[in-house]
């Protein structure tokens, strides 16, 4: 059985790398592959979904349940139980039979897919923070992800939106909805999690009450006439008469994936690529930082507890730069 199986996985291999590489390469990788293999016993991995009595479910309520009590926001309990899950439901393990090459492989796989680096690490990271809490609950001896070294990943530019992409998407805008989340997210710099449990309650004129991040916390930002003015428009045109600032077509609050979804539909119509909601906060905080808002100040706004955080949200563009290098340069 370990022979057939050794040849099955080098034909596997062969076949994989013979669409990537030269051939010539190919031959010298399998040839080593082959010597290595010659001490090991192979035997082929069973991906039978193994029915485990909902233990890796109870095992994600205890974990969230500790998330919650740590004062993580929903958002952060969302997304570290939605990696959890999806490595659960490709596996087919219980969290506890789990290895380092169960992780390996899924890591792999999402490379494979077409996934980015800097998306592979932060689920990477999200899985090593939850297996270490099976770790230290003592569900398991140890984190899988021990041994599973951060991956590198190109640190791409982000840029903010630019005046005629702006001017784009305003045009794309078919109802007041659209125009008034728009506006709000280009002058008051919220999170898409902040605006989607927003209240009218919160709006006091043009100041805009914000509840964030642990333990409840509360920041003041603000939006311009214009955003005011789109906002109270489509305010009297919907038939909702709740208390949520948003309603989505089922007259129930629109939440964060319903924003992003609108956002998607304003994207295809406007030709605009890569539109969401963290693209007008760093829109907003380089806005700011250009018209010279002290950095500090621009920090307050966003609601970032460290100032670097903050740093890497605003874009200078190069000819800034250089118009600041001739007017200061002796």
């Amino acid at each position: 059985m370990s022979t057939d199986c050794k040849e099955k996985l080098i034909r596997q291999l062969e076949n994989s790398l013979i669409e990537k590489v030269d051939t010539s390469i190919v031959q010298l990788v399998v040839s080593q592959i082959i010597q290595v293999l010659n001490d090991y016993e192979v035997t082929e991995y069973c991906k039978d979904i193994v029915v485990y009595d909902n233990e890796n479910e109870r095992i994600m309520k205890r974990y969230c349940a500790c998330l919650m009590v740590d004062g993580k926001s929903k958002n952060t309990i969302y997304q570290y139980r939605r990696t959890a899950e999806k490595l659960s439901n490709f596996i087919g393990k219980s969290f506890k039979q789990m290895g380092v090459y169960d992780i390996r492989y899924y890591l792999a796989c999402k490379k494979e897919r077409g996934v980015s680096d800097r998306s592979c690490e932060n689920i990477r990271a999200n899985l090593s923070a939850f297996f270490q809490w099976m770790t230290t609950e003592e569900i398991i001896p140890k984190n899988p992800c021990m041994n599973i070294k951060p991956l590198k990943y190109k640190d791409e530019i982000r840029k903010p939106f630019s005046e005629v992409e702006i001017d784009k998407l305003r045009s794309a805008c078919d109802n007041y909805k659209k125009r008034a989340i728009v506006e709000f997210l280009l002058t008051s710099g919220v999170r898409v999690s902040e605006l989607s449990s927003m209240r009218i309650s919160d709006i006091d004129d043009m100041n805009v009450h914000v509840r964030y991040g642990k333990g409840g916390k509360e920041r003041i930002t603000f939006i311009n006439d214009v955003a005011k003015t789109h906002l109270q428009k489509y305010l009297l045109s919907r038939p909702e008469q709740g208390v949520a600032l948003f309603y989505n077509k089922n007259h129930t609050p629109l939440s964060p994936g319903g924003i992003r979804s609108i956002l998607k539909t304003i994207e295809k119509d406007s030709g605009v690529d890569n539109v969401h909601p963290h693209r007008f906060r760093r829109t907003f905080a380089s806005g700011m930082a250009r018209r010279g808002m002290d950095i500090q100040e621009i920090q307050k706004l966003l609601g970032h507890s460290n100032i670097n955080t903050t740093m890497e949200y605003i874009y200078v563009d190069n000819s800034k730069i250089k118009n600041s290098y001739q007017q200061y340069i002796v």
